[in-house]
């Protein structure tokens, strides 16, 4: 039995796929099995994935009976085969370092915190096109992280953390109701079991970035839709700790009194960085002239 269970969901990723796998036979920990799951690829994937398996019998492919449009159903299939005791996630588009799993696993055995849960990196955030460094992503939050993690996931991907099985079975399936959200579920539902979060203050990922992000077959995924599904599952923790998050939902469904309201209320009353205070007073102003909100969001989200 492996100590670490890695799954890689993958959907049309011919292009970053070999990649992803030589990072992690690329790892200095080997004790480890790597589990594949295929959502119904059109292209090379699965031709290139056996390839591995010819090589490495602790690689072991798994398909989708259909395309679901997501990650959520191939994590699901990944976690009801895993045996490890921690499980591990990789976006079948980014990359490990070579000590990912090494320094991950030691911070975990190290640990005298019997609540820890879930351990994540530092990580450089590059173009896939030209590999340039664009940013470099790190957090420094610890122990019971639900009051962060109801108001943003900070974690960003599931590619830099290292989680024990138990955690993840106690807290159930990934939700496939959730197209790109199902991981900030996920952490939200461990932390209210109790279990606390660390990390290793060390890059030890590549995080790509081009056209094709999070899009499993999804293409005309709505990001309205997802974000009203979610606050109306945690609903609970918004209301108590993330009134900014309630503006943008009245916001979403088009109740501009009660978004005004909340996004008021959040710039009199609660702590924030300027950059959600400044987005806090454009919806407000959208709220009252609407057809500007395309344009908006445009702007907001030109970051690379």
């Amino acid at each position: 039995m492996a100590k670490i269970s890695i799954v890689i969901p993958t959907y049309n990723s011919s292009s970053f796929i070999k990649r992803s796998i030589q990072s992690v036979l690329n790892q200095t920990f080997t004790d480890w099995e790597l589990l594949v799951v295929d959502d119904c690829s059109t292209d090379d994937t699965i031709k290139i994935v056996d390839e591995f398996i010819k090589n490495d019998s602790r690689i072991k492919l798994f398909k989708t009976p259909s395309n679901s449009g997501g990650p959520a159903t191939p994590k699901n299939i990944g976690l009801k085969n895993a045996q490890g005791e921690y499980v591990a996630f990789l976006d079948h588009d980014d990359e490990w370092f070579l000590k990912k799993l090494e320094k991950q696993l030691k911070f975990f055995e190290t640990s005298k915190n019997k609540k820890l849960g879930f351990v994540a990196c530092f990580f450089f955030i590059k173009n896939n096109t030209t590999n340039k460094i664009l940013s470099q992503y790190k957090n420094f939050y610890q122990g019971n992280i639900i009051e962060i993690l109801a108001r943003k996931n900070f974690i960003v991907t599931s590619s830099c953390v290292l989680v024990k099985l138990k955690a993840i079975k106690e807290a159930g399936e990934f939700d496939k109701l959730f197209k790109v959200s199902d991981d900030w579920d996920m952490w939200l539902r461990i932390s209210a079991l109790g279990y606390e979060f660390d990390f290793v203050p060390e890059y030890l990922l590549n995080y790509f970035v081009h056209n094709k992000n999070a899009c499993y077959g999804n293409e005309n995924f709505n990001e309205t839709k997802e974000f009203v599904n979610f606050y109306e599952k945690h609903q609970e923790l918004f209301l108590k700790y993330n009134y900014y998050g309630i503006g943008y939902y009245y916001f979403s469904i088009k109740n501009n009194k009660l978004s005004r309201k909340y996004f008021i209320h959040f710039l009199l009353f609660k702590k924030s960085d300027s950059k959600e205070k400044l987005k806090s007073l454009a919806y407000i102003i959208l709220s009252f002239f609407p057809a500007w909100e395309k344009t908006a969001k445009k702007i907001w989200r030109r970051k690379y």
